[in-house]
């Protein structure tokens, strides 16, 4: 794989995010044009293989624009393929990180175990500030498919720790890449989620740029997700 084919996947992927959003009001020849004008820009930018390499994927994402939620994928994809472009110089010592393998699990489980206490104390900020829209989250997370809910913690924390955290953090800072990464989390309808999201998103920034190692972060991030997941179907569902 070359630095150029992330890019490429990038472009298909965010073209294919916007247009799953606007598939209801563009009609299908204007959008067809406009994946002809996207795959030619490409060619003449990066070249013939990677232009290959965004046909392909849009005609994936093409045969798929039917799924319910399907530009939550997109953006995900859009997320780890800019990420990877942008780290690719430096992707060997991001593989190597910070240790041996079982070190770096183990930082995760840490790291998640913090998390867990970061997420009791957002949940009782909210509750003396009188902030109770907890039952908007379970809405929304019953209403998802369930590739979606496997993308939260499988796919999901990937990408979000690539771009959020090893690609943010050293360029934009801690407390900036939290602010994005916490409006991705808007969706919900939730000032409780906004605020669980920031303290997470936090923990997370601030162990990024202790260990510059992304691994434990998606590590402790998947293991989050699993979790509150799990428990919100046993006890909720």
């Amino acid at each position: 794989m070359r630095k150029e084919y992330s890019l490429s996947l990038f472009v298909s992927s965010f073209i294919f995010f916007i247009a799953a959003y606007l598939s209801a009001l563009l009609p299908a020849y204007p959008f067809i044009a406009f994946l002809i004008l996207a795959f030619a820009a490409l060619y003449k930018l990066l070249g013939k293989k990677p232009a290959l390499v965004f046909a392909a994927s849009s005609l994936i994402y093409f045969l798929l624009l039917g799924v319910e939620h399907i530009a939550t994928l997109f953006l995900h994809m859009s997320f780890t393929s800019f990420a990877v472009y942008f780290l690719w110089e430096q992707k060997d010592a991001l593989i190597r990180g910070c240790g041996s393998l079982p070190r770096r699990l183990l930082l995760g489980i840490a790291l998640f175990i913090v998390m867990v206490a970061a997420a009791l104390f957002a949940n009782i900020l909210s509750y003396v500030a009188g902030v109770s829209d907890q039952a908007q989250i379970m809405e929304v997370v019953f209403s998802l498919p369930i590739y979606l809910i496997i993308i939260s913690f499988t796919l999901g924390p990937i990408s979000e720790e690539l771009f959020f955290r090893a690609m943010l953090v050293p360029r934009a800072g801690i407390i900036i890449s939290t602010i994005l990464f916490t409006a991705t989390h808007a969706a919900y309808g939730s000032i409780a989620e906004l605020a669980g999201a920031f303290i997470l998103g936090l923990v997370l920034a601030v162990a990024y740029k202790h260990l510059k190692d992304p691994l434990p972060c998606i590590v402790a991030h998947m293991l989050f997700n699993l979790v509150s997941i799990t428990l919100m179907f046993w006890v909720y569902g």
